[in-house]
């Protein structure tokens, strides 16, 4: 499956937010905590029509930690659809390295497991409980986009919250991935994993691994062994994850619902993969 990028015009008006029963309008931001934890800040933008028969659609920023750039490029592409889009920001203080973020907390920086109410990934449901409240949408399932370090939170995310109401999600350009192989060492794939994965649910999951084709770069690039084997460039290491997921499925006799998609003319460029994501959503 091939998709073509078309760049949306759009605009959107500003709220606050500090009230966290306030209802949402317009694009703002808000603090959020779950009991107990750190409070982030969530930027978020919400389209238009009737948000009762709309939905949730997280989106997960990247390595520089800038959802308010994330948010921009999804505002424009809700303006028009009762869609609601929140952009939750992790910063590196509070949520360090790659364990704190990529990895979604589920080990710390000594690669030590952490409690499951302590990891960064339970920050996402409860957010969306609290958005659907304060926007009014019925649909309990959400949506989950990622690009980059944000694609390798969302694919570990359905790894490892295999409950996590999710409807669709959407990977994009993950510099590298926990693919789900139970021969190979965590957090490349599944052996020792802090936790045992749901294989069956995972690989059931309606995942899009969505790759720029000219995203061949190796900027940023993780080049450890373990990485490297997973491909030399982002795209081809988004192929390989894919096709592992692929064959466990067959070789269990599973059901498989993820998709490959690449698009064309793109390389590391999180504003034109959302606009492909929106697509894949949409659809």
């Amino acid at each position: 499956m091939v998709l073509l990028v078309t760049i949306l015009a759009g605009s959107a008006c500003s709220s606050s937010a500090d009230d966290p029963t306030a209802p949402l309008t317009g694009t703002g931001s808000f603090a959020f905590a779950p009991p107990g934890r750190k409070p982030i800040t969530v930027f978020y933008a919400v389209g238009s029509g009737d948000l009762r028969d709309g939905r949730v659609v997280v989106v997960m920023h990247g390595t520089n930690r800038n959802a308010r750039d994330y948010r921009d490029s999804w505002a424009a592409l809700v303006e028009h659809r009762p869609w609601v889009v929140i952009a939750p920001e992790f910063d590196r203080e509070d949520f360090p390295g790659v364990s704190g973020y990529n990895l979604g907390g589920v080990v710390d920086e000594s690669d030590d497991p952490v409690p499951q109410s302590e990891w960064t990934f339970s920050y996402i449901k409860p957010l969306v409980d609290q958005v659907r409240t304060r926007t009014g949408v019925a649909e309990r399932t959400f949506d989950l986009f990622g690009h980059s370090a944000g694609a390798q939170f969302v694919h570990r995310y359905l790894e490892f919250v295999p409950d996590a109401p999710v409807r669709r999600a959407v990977a994009a350009n993950a510099g590298w991935y926990t693919i789900p192989d139970p021969d190979v060492d965590y957090p490349y794939g599944l052996d020792n994993a802090p936790r045992p994965v749901d294989l069956p649910a995972f690989l059931a999951q309606h995942l899009t691994v969505l790759l720029g084709s000219d995203d061949v770069e190796d900027d940023n690039l993780r080049q450890d062994d373990g990485a490297s084997q997973q491909g030399s460039t982002r795209i081809e290491r988004g192929e390989q994850f894919y096709r592992v997921g692929s064959e466990q499925a067959r070789r269990r006799g599973l059901p498989f619902r993820w998709t490959l998609a690449v698009v064309p003319g793109v390389a590391h460029d999180h504003a034109l993969m959302a606009t492909a994501a929106a697509d894949v959503l949409a659809g």
